[in-house]
């Protein structure tokens, strides 16, 4: 966000928070259920990557085992200090789409749903009196039976004009710097909702209004890929456009023929972490273009698991402490991947035990917020009496 906007319109973007959570104060949202996340992906646009996050479970959920109780508590406060209630939000996504032909300053087009216990029309009309007071030049749109407020970017590139003709010479004659261009002329913001959040490029939002509606939206594949595992806490989609290979040939990805017919195969992919009552997840599924591509690449994962198993083997048998558990923890989870094929899909997956990442992940959070030691100063010794 600091990319996108200056950093003079933050503090106005806090007050909007700050005022939302006293309005939701006097009259409270309903709670809302439980993350239903093909639902919620079933209403983004259609996109070329998707990030799906599960706010709710993150916030009330992992971070509770993950941060001292202290530093949780901290996270909170800091948060309603802007009148935002981080516990009450419930899923964010974003997306990102390519467009033909690419724009100018090369970059997809992007938008981002949020959905929480927020009221979303009364955010649209404070951000409407904050942009007003910051000079913002704002247009609103009605689209698909919503309204849409477009904020212009490339006038906030503009310096402003003095309105003394003096001022530059009381400055010594220096020009004031210009500023970053922002790198897209305009966003629009919308209320799909009561509830929910959209903003973006104009255009994509109202692909979002759209979808919202049952038109335009996500392909099945995608929300099957993203979808995958029902518990997950975060999954990113994307969908391989043909150009991959020489995407990757520019990068400085070596040509060979073997490896870009095998690239070529795949067609979409998924990667989440997720957590049961036990265990953290991982997984990742790939969409090939057909089932014997799909076996070939579980082959080849099977053959790099057995090597990896007897290297992890050896290091646990050649290591003491610290340095061993690790890698027997390592170790266990590799027995647990599960490595199979569904059709023309690949799914992996593997779990770590929470009890023992949890230990690892809060020993090193304590080690990084724990204050410095001063050094002892030295003392001196008392000269001798004359």
């Amino acid at each position: 966000m600091r990319k996108l906007l200056p950093a003079r319109l933050l503090p106005s973007l806090a007050l909007v928070f700050a005022l939302a959570q006293a309005a939701s104060a006097q009259a409270p949202a309903p709670a809302l259920p439980p993350v239903d996340m093909r639902h919620a992906l079933s209403a983004l646009p259609d996109s070329q990557g998707v990030l799906f996050v599960n706010v709710r479970r993150l916030v009330n959920e992992v971070l509770p085992k993950l941060m001292p109780p202290a530093e949780y508590r901290k996270m909170l406060a800091e948060a309603k200090q802007v009148g935002f209630d981080a516990r009450g939000v419930e899923y964010a996504a974003a997306a990102v789409r390519f467009t033909e032909p690419a724009p100018a300053n090369g970059l997809p087009e992007f938008v981002v749903v949020i959905r929480g216990n927020f009221n979303a029309d009364t955010l649209l009309a404070l951000g409407r009196v904050v942009a007003g007071a910051q000079n913002v030049k704002t247009r609103s749109e009605s689209y698909g039976g919503k309204t849409l407020e477009i904020i212009d970017l490339e006038a906030l590139n503009k310096p402003k004009e003095s309105a003394d003709p003096n001022a530059a010479a009381a400055d010594g004659g220096e020009e004031k710097p210009k500023p970053k261009p922002m790198p897209y002329p305009e966003v629009a913001v919308a209320a799909l909702d009561a509830s929910t959040l959209v903003a973006g490029v104009p255009a994509y939002v109202r692909a979002a209004v759209d979808a919202s509606g049952g038109q335009g939206g996500l392909k099945a594949s995608m929300i099957d890929l993203a979808a995958h595992d029902p518990q997950a806490l975060w999954s990113l989609t994307a969908e391989l456009p043909p150009s991959t290979v020489d995407y990757l040939h520019k990068a400085g990805v070596p040509a060979s023929q073997e490896t870009d017919e095998m690239i070529a195969w795949v067609k979409q992919l998924s990667f989440a972490q997720g957590m049961d009552a036990l265990n953290y997840t991982t997984s990742a599924s790939v969409l090939t273009d057909s089932p014997e591509h799909a076996s070939a690449f579980s082959g080849l994962i099977r053959m790099g698991l057995l090597a990896a198993q007897t290297a992890l083997s050896r290091e646990a048998a050649k290591k003491t402490g610290k340095d061993a558990q690790q890698a027997r923890t390592a170790l266990a989870a590799l027995k647990t991947f599960v490595n199979r094929t569904e059709g023309n899909t690949l799914h992996l997956s593997f779990a770590v035990p929470q009890r023992a990442l949890n230990a690892l992940i809060r020993s090193e959070i304590t080690k990084k917020s724990a204050p410095a030691t001063s050094a002892k100063p030295t003392r001196r010794g008392r000269g001798r009496r004359r």
